[in-house]
This record gives structure tokens, C-alpha cells and sequence, in this order.
């Protein structure tokens, strides 16, 4: 596909799970009967919001909060498997849902509650705030942190977090293993933990169903500081494309390489630097033939509550960066 055909199908797409967003909330009754655990829709505010419905996104996120938002402005909710292990990723999706809806108190809220766990001196956001002696840092958290602070047009915090991508693009390549986490003192995390994911602290450039989201998330932060602020981290945005351009186009043309499309569609729409574009095609390919014809993503037989969501504002915000050529 072209890039005319690719921005017509992520808008069709995004459509399709719009559509049975809303349906869903309609047919599951959802507001008017006990759900297990709200907190599971905590990406719908923000896609829904994306996609222009804004009253339906402010439904979703008063009704989430009024449910399961906690007085320090943490989540309560019954997370299993990343969720637990990368604790406030939720609350960063909410938070910048708040962004997007002008909810300031909400945002004041939350921010008091995620700069709690931002260290000053790496830059890094702990990937698991809720046991203390366990913190480790990560590149997915500390990107959506520094998403965040461009949707403030706060320089100073975002500045204060390009620490940690700097450090982590620094280190030496050994067996094709890119290492994701640090510890607070600003180490890299080298072993990995008994009975944890080890896909969660390494990946395996080349391999695929390996979590190259996270470099995906880097990329679109970078994307969003350079169309906020400057290009000063053009440079390193080059470094995160570098690696992906390593892992190599089998490897990216899964669903694992996701936040890799609008990654990099956003860095080539700030650039025009088709480098970029080329690393996002595949990705935007693989998502768009994992897509069910009734709108969402599968997981396990059943719609993918999450991923869907989620593959919704990214589409739709791919699409909106697809600029129409004229062949």
C-alpha cells in the first residue's frame, strides 16, 4: 500500500473500532451496572476523545474516576500481568485523557501522584510504583510521562526526563540484546528477575514477537517534543530509529512492535524524513490485518478491551499525520 491507501485505511479502521466502542458501552449497559474492574477501559477516554467524541470521552473517564480513582490520585484496580507489573501506565493514559478533555483539576491530581516516582536524576519514570523496593525505570512509562509534558508545553519536565533515553541509547550492543530497564541509581538492569517476563527487560533485535513498543514509545515522545518545543532530540530520535532499523522489517510486522507505527509515522510527519515512514509501514500493515471485521482486536477468542482502544487513537492519529500525495 501506498501512503495515500495506508492513510485511508488506518481512518477506516479507527472508524470501525469507534463504532464498536460505542456500541459496547450501549450493549454492555455499562454505566448502570457493576463492572468487575473500570479501570480496564482506562484507554478508551483518550481514543474516544481522539476520534472527536468528546462527551462520550468525558462520560467514560468521570465514570472510571468516580468508581476507582484514589484520594492520592492513583487507581485502585484489580491488575494482573503488565498491568501490574507497569502500575501507573493506566494512570498516564487517563492522565493524558484529562489533557486532552482541559479536566485541569483532574491533571493536577494525578501529575502530584505520577511525579511522585519520577527520578531527577536519571530522568526514568518507575515502571512499578506500588512496591517501593522493587522500582525499576522503563522507556514506556517515561515516554508517556514526557508525552504528557509536551501536552502541557512544559518544557522544563520534559526536558527533565531525555536524561533516561539518552543513557539507555548509549549502551553497548552485545548478542543483539537492547536492554529496557535501570535501576534509580541510573544502572541498566542486566538480570532478570526470578519468575519475571523476560520481555519486559530485554529485546532481542532481530527477533520477532519481541516488545519493541517500547522503542515505539520513545520515538513518538521524541516526535511529540520536537512538534511542541525544538528538534534538538532529532539526534537522538535517529539513535531509537537505528535500532529499529536492526530488528528489521519481519520483526516489526507484528502486533508486539505496535507504538512502533505512530512512533515513527509522527517522527517522518515532523521531519518528512522517509527513513522514518519506512520503519513505520510495516508496523501499520500488521496492525491493520490483525483488525476482526466487527471493528476490535482478539485476545484469547475475545475482543481485546485494551488493545483495541488503543489501536484506535494511535490509527486515527497516524491518519491525521498522513498528508494526501497526488502521484
Amino acid at each position: 500500500m501506498n501512503q495515500n491507501q495506508l492513510k485511508t485505511a488506518a481512518e477506516q479502521a479507527a472508524a470501525q473500532t469507534e463504532a464498536w466502542m460505542l456500541r459496547h458501552v450501549a450493549e454492555e449497559n455499562l454505566y448502570n451496572r457493576e463492572v468487575s474492574d473500570p479501570v480496564k477501559y482506562y484507554k478508551w477516554p483518550l481514543a474516544l476523545a481522539a476520534r472527536g467524541k468528546k462527551k462520550e470521552a468525558r462520560q467514560l473517564l468521570n465514570w472510571i474516576n468516580q468508581k476507582c480513582l484514589a484520594e492520592n490520585g492513583d487507581y485502585v484496580s484489580n491488575r494482573s500481568g503488565f498491568h501490574k507489573e507497569f502500575h501507573i501506565y493506566s494512570t498516564l493514559w487517563m492522565t493524558l485523557a484529562a489533557i486532552e478533555l482541559g479536566e485541569t483539576g483532574l491533571i493536577e491530581k494525578q501529575l502530584g501522584f505520577l511525579l511522585n516516582y519520577h527520578n531527577k536524576t536519571t530522568g526514568g519514570l518507575a515502571t512499578f510504583s506500588a512496591e517501593n523496593k522493587n522500582i525499576t525505570e522503563d522507556p514506556v512509562s517515561t515516554a508517556f510521562l514526557g508525552w504528557a509534558a509536551c501536552g502541557l508545553k512544559n518544557k522544563q519536565l520534559a526536558n527533565s526526563i531525555l536524561p533516561f533515553f539518552e543513557k539507555l541509547v548509549e549502551q553497548e550492543i552485545v548478542d543483539n540484546k537492547f536492554w529496557l530497564r535501570m535501576t534509580t541509581d541510573g544502572s541498566l538492569i542486566k538480570t532478570i528477575p526470578k519468575n519475571a517476563e523476560p520481555k519486559e527487560y530485554v529485546i532481542h533485535l532481530g527477533n520477532e514477537e519481541e516488545c519493541y513498543y517500547f522503542l515505539g514509545a520513545a520515538c513518538y515522545f521524541m516526535a511529540r517534543y520536537m512538534e511542541t518545543f525544538d528538534n534538538e532530540v532529532l539526534p537522538l530520535a535517529e539513535k531509537y530509529a537505528g535500532f529499529l532499523e536492526l530488528a528489521g522489517e519481519k520483526a516489526l510486522s507484528t502486533i508486539w512492535a505496535a507504538k512502533v507505527a505512530p512512533g515513527c509515522t509522527a517522527l517522518y510527519s515532523v521531519t518528512q524524513n522517509e527513513r522514518f515512514f519506512d520503519l513505520a509501514k510495516p508496523v501499520i500493515k500488521a496492525v491493520l490485518n490483525g483488525q476482526h471485521s466487527d471493528g476490535y482486536w482478539l485476545k484469547s477468542g475475545k475482543p481485546w478491551v485494551t488493545v483495541s482502544a488503543e489501536q484506535c487513537f494511535w490509527l486515527t492519529d497516524i491518519a491525521k499525520r498522513l498528508v494526501e500525495i497526488n502521484f
